[in-house]
């Protein structure tokens, strides 16, 4: 078994408040979700209106598998929405025998 997990860190320039930012986070996520199938979870940055870190996991069987679908979500976050713009990314497989 493979893990695949990542974290995004997002920049949220139109966010005015936190009711803003949790409209396009709760998007993201939700989409992430449905589209891959993957874990996804806000990890950090909970009290800035424009920041926030997300972090994702999907287990595999294969490692290449389980990196290639972390590459696809990374590319689905990154090209999501102007209201959510990457600013970092960083992620590792970790294998599990």
């Amino acid at each position: 078994m493979h893990v695949a997990a990542a974290r995004i860190s997002l920049h949220l320039p139109a966010s005015q408040s936190l009711k803003d930012r949790r409209r396009v986070l709760r998007s993201l996520i939700d989409r992430t979700h449905a589209k891959f199938n993957a874990a996804v979870a806000e990890v950090g940055g909970q009290d800035t209106w424009q920041v926030a870190d997300l972090g994702i996991s999907i287990t595999s069987s294969s490692a290449t598998h389980a990196q290639e679908k972390l590459d696809q979500v990374v590319r689905f976050v990154e090209q999501f929405s102007p209201e959510a713009i990457v600013t970092s990314v960083e992620a590792d497989v970790i294998p599990f025998e």
